[in-house]
């Protein structure tokens, strides 16, 4: 069967395609706690609505674009902290961090403790209900690493590579903990061997002292020299700090920093760092049960959330489908039915003057005409009866006699 094809068919079909888009097109991160879970119509629940419309406001608002809030009473209060990226702005900030909280909803359904990170989105955000807020410990901690491999597999290019890793987040990191904002943009201005330009940002939550933000950013180092050597780009990401760095420029403006001398070595990989979830794993032989166990849970959540969207999307893109269908047939079926009526009316003309030809005696006139004639049918010009009916009398050209027929 031929689907017809009709513009309003296409206003139909073109914003149920659209709201299937953001299915795909913006990758997310969701890391969901495990203190609990709250029910629907709960104070816990309308606490959090609350806190969704303060604490975007209140971060766009501030400087740092940073800020922490608490709402609510034991046991439904909820903590909760919102920082966006150093190079976005008041507007982009409020915006992700609306949208943060309610894929933190989506995600992480009814769950008391949820994390959300973005792929390109600046933003990231935690509630609570638990005092993080009390401690600087970076929790809910995720790498993500690039699928995508750098051509290094001469070992005097690795190493080449791995050093110039290293020495782009070692710099990075101490620039980061030593500015008033906690936040450092930066480029690798040392061409080793035709290796790429490698790109970097920073950033630790701007309550962190220099110090606090160092120890935070620490372990990163090591994180990527583990998961990401011979990578084209990737992160860490964490509540209190984050890292990412890539092969091309990510970040808004310029670098901040330019870092143009190599470090004289790279440190050993501390094989004791605790597990973190890996996305993806980097080999199913090496990664950790715990962060499998993760990983595994959060795609199976985010695939059954795309499954239950996208199921009641195209069952009425169907139904917009069929329903024009059903309306092109029956203007079709209407559109023959007159152009059979209009193929008739010859044939009923042509019977009409037959009979007038068969007796010149029979004419046969318009209504209009015998009104005219009769002065609408007027008692003055009424001669008498006739066998079909009243017979007036009538001026046409002639004076004649009209019957008129009942």
């Amino acid at each position: 069967m031929d689907l017809p094809c009709h513009p309003w068919m296409a206003m139909v079909i073109l914003p149920l395609l659209l709201l299937l888009v953001p299915l795909t097109a913006a990758q997310l991160w969701p890391s969901c706690g495990e203190s609990g879970d709250y029910k629907s119509n709960s104070t816990y629940e309308a606490n959090l609505k609350l806190l969704s419309t303060n604490l975007p406001k209140k971060a766009a608002s501030s400087t740092n674009l940073f800020a922490t809030d608490t709402v609510g009473n034991v046991p439904n209060v909820i903590f909760a902290l919102a920082l966006c990226r150093g190079d976005s702005n008041a507007s982009a900030c409020e915006g992700c961090l609306v949208t943060a909280f309610q894929d933190g909803q989506v995600h992480c359904a009814n769950y008391k403790d949820a994390a959300v990170y973005y792929d390109s989105d600046p933003c990231m955000l935690r509630f609570s209900n638990k005092n993080f807020l009390a401690t600087t410990v970076n929790e809910r901690m995720l790498v993500i690493v690039s699928i995508e491999s750098l051509m290094v597999n001469i070992s005097t290019r690795a190493d080449s590579f791995r050093l110039m890793l290293f020495t782009l987040l070692n710099s990075t990191a101490q620039s980061a903990a030593n500015s008033s904002r906690r936040f450092t943009t930066s480029r690798l201005d040392v061409s080793v061997s035709s290796l790429p330009t490698l790109y970097c940002l920073m950033q630790c939550t701007p309550d962190l002292t220099a110090d606090e933000c160092t120890a935070c950013l620490q372990p990163y180092l090591q994180y990527t020299l583990k998961y990401m050597d011979g990578k084209k780009g990737g992160r860490v990401l964490g509540t209190r700090c984050s890292m990412r760095y890539e092969i091309f420029p990510f970040f808004q403006e310029d670098p901040m920093l330019r870092i143009i001398n190599l470090a004289p070595e790279v440190p050993p990989i501390n094989s004791t760092m605790p597990l973190i979830t890996v996305n993806p794993p980097p080999q199913p032989q090496s990664q950790s049960p715990v962060a499998a166990a993760l990983h595994g849970r959060n795609s199976r959540r985010r695939a059954l959330w795309i499954i239950a969207a996208a199921a009641p999307l195209l069952s009425i893109f169907l139904c917009a489908i069929l329903f024009v269908v059903w309306i092109r047939r029956r203007r079709k079926g209407t559109e023959i039915l007159h152009d059979q009526a209009a193929a008739n009316r010859p044939e009923e003309d042509e019977l009409v003057w037959r009979l007038e030809e068969k007796s010149s005696e029979f004419t046969l006139f318009d209504l209009s005409e015998i009104l005219h004639a009769t002065h609408d049918f007027s008692k003055e010009n009424l001669l008498g009866q006739g066998g079909f009916g009243p017979v007036y009398k009538q001026w046409i050209g002639t004076l004649k006699e009209i019957e008129v027929m009942q």
